[in-house]
């Protein structure tokens, strides 16, 4: 080769070197220019058009607007805008490796899009659950599969973006991987029909209380979603329980108390059997000093002096016991008790005696639901029963203790 063919090929080299050169140039100059304007839009939105709206906004009476339109609605408006404002200026460059910036615009776009239209369900949530409705209806897991639909056409328009391919034939192609995407999306589909079964028949509400031993959750529901409830339990811990599991496992809902207004007390005290005995004429002159028990006496008295003028042999004769004495002064005790609800049941009732004694049951309804207000209506109950029960000449059935064993032997 001689020396001018060497020039030549170097010359041309140089050419070659200097056009990619200068491609490489007009391509980060495009980026350059396309950032600036990108950054300008978005600051422009994000400052200008959201301190406008936003005051404009608080003028306004209703709250609905304040709760749609928040700060992060104005951020991914701002990432919306920008893409579409650089697409319109560089879309006009007939240049080859504008394809590429092209395609990374409008992946930008839709992913954009996507992130408004969940600022714009966020915001429908947050107006709904200022209404009291959404307390028995909440919306959240329907919001939540709106979502998901979304993702997922935002992701196939992303496929295809890049693959530049009809998304129609992406959705043609899915049919195939129906299988794979129930055994992918089993839990988020059972949750649906769960939170939907939930929501429809009422069975959990926001604020209920509900126990379910299989979960350890015991305590208030504070959020339903698609896939689970989360429940804040007395101690402050949080149990989170799968939808579907509320569905098809039994829980207890104490929501039909509260809307009831009294919380049920059932508890007994077993009373000493050889404890119980026939009133003298004097124990029933000492117990008619009460309000509670004086008409109740003097009725018996006069229905059971009728019955025994009737009676020769004195086995028949009817007497008052110091139990069912006892018995009738508690339930009149109870229905002069404000904290007892007297539109529900309530009653003293005598069990099945055991080896421990015989059971007799308080069976009522306190006036408030709330569990302080309630637990110290239950412990006045029987604090009242016990100091009492001395005076009717009743003993409350215990094991002896080794100081009672030791008084006994001394004796």
């Amino acid at each position: 080769m001689t020396i001018k063919e060497y020039i030549d090929a170097g010359l041309q080299h140089l050419h070659v070197y200097s056009e990619g050169f200068s491609d490489l140039l007009y391509f980060l100059a495009l980026v350059i220019i396309m950032g600036i304007i990108t950054w300008i839009v978005h600051v422009l939105t994000r400052q200008w058009l959201a301190r406008i709206v936003m005051k404009l906004t608080k003028r306004t009476s209703t709250n609905w607007d304040d709760l749609m339109f928040d700060q992060r609605f104005f951020n991914r408006l701002g990432l919306l805008i920008s893409p579409i404002v650089t697409l319109v200026v560089f879309r006009a460059y007939d240049w080859t490796g504008i394809n590429i910036l092209m395609i990374c615009i409008n992946i930008w776009i839709t992913i954009s899009f996507l992130l408004i239209i969940s600022s714009v369900l966020d915001g429908i949530n947050r107006i709904y659950e200022s209404y009291p409705v959404a307390k028995n209806r909440p919306i959240k897991v329907f919001i939540q599969v709106i979502k998901i639909f979304f993702y997922c056409a935002a992701t196939i328009v992303i496929i295809s973006i890049l693959i530049d391919k009809n998304p129609a034939t992406l959705l043609a192609g899915l049919g195939a991987l129906s299988a794979v995407l129930m055994l992918v999306f089993k839990d988020t589909i059972l949750g649906f029909v769960a939170g939907v079964q939930l929501i429809s028949n009422r069975m959990v509400n926001i604020g209920d209380w509900i126990v379910m031993p299989s979960s350890n959750a015991d305590g208030d529901v504070i959020e339903i979603n698609l896939t689970t409830v989360k429940v804040q339990n007395w101690d402050k811990t949080i149990s989170t329980i799968p939808t579907y599991k509320l569905v098809s496992e039994s829980f207890t809902n104490w929501r039909g108390m509260q809307e009831a207004g009294g919380r049920r007390i059932k508890r007994s005290v077993n009373i000493d059997i050889y404890s119980v005995h026939y009133l003298s004429d004097e124990d029933l002159e000492n117990l008619k000093q009460s309000s509670l028990l004086k008409n109740y006496i003097e009725n018996k008295q006069r229905e059971i002096n009728e019955y025994n003028a009737k009676v020769v042999n004195p086995l028949d004769r009817r007497r008052l016991t110091n139990l069912g004495t006892f018995r009738e002064y508690m339930e009149a005790w109870l229905t002069a008790n404000p904290d007892i609800n007297l539109n529900m049941t309530h009653m003293v009732r005598q069990l099945q005696p055991t080896a421990t004694g015989i059971p007799l049951e308080i069976y009522c309804f306190t006036a408030s639901t709330q569990w302080l207000v309630y637990e110290r209506a239950q412990a006045d109950v029987f604090d009242h029963l016990f100091a009492i029960l001395p005076l009717f000449k009743l003993k409350v059935f215990q094991y002896p203790t080794n100081m009672e064993w030791m008084e006994e032997k001394g004796a």
